[in-house]
């Protein structure tokens, strides 16, 4: 499936693109930006991030489930995205320049 026709982008480029970037030593938080930016590539419209958000978070799961990714570098991550939330600091919504940098 295509998340991105900008920068042709599918969900299996997400799904390699995770498993590189959760296998890293200190893994950062599998965002959009982060996901984006170790594939060398860049939101133009970001027309696609929600799409985005939801493709990376269930191929997370699915990694996990397949054993792929460690199951508490999974919870880790999520634990990091509730905390997030908590402290007040909501996704930039699509189109918002600042999520395309």
């Amino acid at each position: 499936m295509i998340v991105c026709s900008c920068q042709q982008v599918s969900d299996f480029d997400i799904e390699l693109a995770l498993l590189d970037i959760l296998n890293q030593p200190q893994a950062p938080i599998p965002t959009p930006g982060v996901v984006y930016r170790y594939m060398q590539k860049r939101m133009q419209c970001c027309g696609c991030a929600p799409l985005a958000v939801d493709v990376i978070y269930a191929k997370l799961e699915d990694l996990e489930r397949r054993g792929l990714v460690c199951p508490y570098l999974s919870v880790s991550t999520r634990e990091r995205l509730s905390r997030m939330q908590r402290l007040g600091k909501q996704p930039v919504p699509a189109g918002d320049p600042a999520l395309c940098e």
